[in-house]
């Protein structure tokens, strides 16, 4: 891959990098970006020349939006809620990419941070020093093992990096179990039912979609932002 000098991307390729992945079609892709754009959850610009380079969390977020639903009028409700969806807990972390706590504590800056790791190299160094260390032979690419996947039901998300997984609930999820654990159930839990019923009802449906984008597309969109050919 070689490097774009100075290059930094635009919507309209973002947005053609998605649509190349088949995330969706480009013109409701393009609502989206609108949409978000509209509500100040992505970058500003203008057209043209003066178009807005696209940031690592801007690209994350059009993809919580795209994950969590398949309408662009509900994207800003959609991505503002899951974007904000708090770090629960770990299943399993990697000590060469941990993705900190408290710097991705919500879902988009989280998403961001991943993003920025597999643009600037970081994913696919660690990946291919494992790979020759254990397959000193093998001329195969070393696979850097990324995705996010989105349960719109559960109004829940979950990351891989690597070895390490980290797992993204609603705060008033977090709020009951957190509770359970400390013993303050019984002063928490009306409250924080009656918010998870209110803030998540919408998403649910009887079908429990979840949708899952992979170490391919992430890869593409991380590369595109950091402006590299790929």
């Amino acid at each position: 891959m070689e490097k774009r000098g100075g290059y930094m991307a635009t919507m309209p390729e973002l947005i053609a990098v998605l649509e190349k992945h088949r995330v969706d079609n480009g013109a409701t892709l393009e609502l989206f970006g609108r949409r978000l754009r509209e509500a100040g959850r992505i970058t500003k610009g203008k057209r043209g020349r003066g178009a807005a380079h696209m940031t690592y969390l801007d690209a994350a977020r059009l993809l919580i939006a795209c994950a969590a639903t398949d309408h662009p009028e509900r994207a800003v409700d959609a991505e503002y809620v899951f974007s904000n969806l708090v770090r629960h807990s770990e299943a399993g972390i990697d000590g060469d990419f941990p993705l900190p706590a408290v710097e991705a504590a919500t879902l988009d800056l989280g998403l961001a941070m991943t993003l920025e790791a597999i643009g600037n190299g970081s994913v696919d160094a660690i990946a291919k020093k494992r790979w020759e260390a254990e397959h000193p032979e093998s001329h195969i690419r070393a696979p850097a093992f990324c995705w996010l996947r989105l349960h719109r039901s559960h109004t829940s998300a979950d990351i891989r990096v690597l070895a390490g997984r980290y797992i993204y609930h609603h705060p008033a999820l977090k709020a009951l179990t957190d509770s359970i654990d400390n013993g303050t159930l019984h002063e928490v839990r009306d409250f924080a039912t009656d918010a998870l019923d209110r803030e998540t009802y919408r998403f649910r449906t009887g079908k429990n979609l979840a949708a899952e984008f992979e170490e391919k597309l992430l890869n593409d969109v991380a590369k595109l932002i950091a402006g590299e050919e790929y």
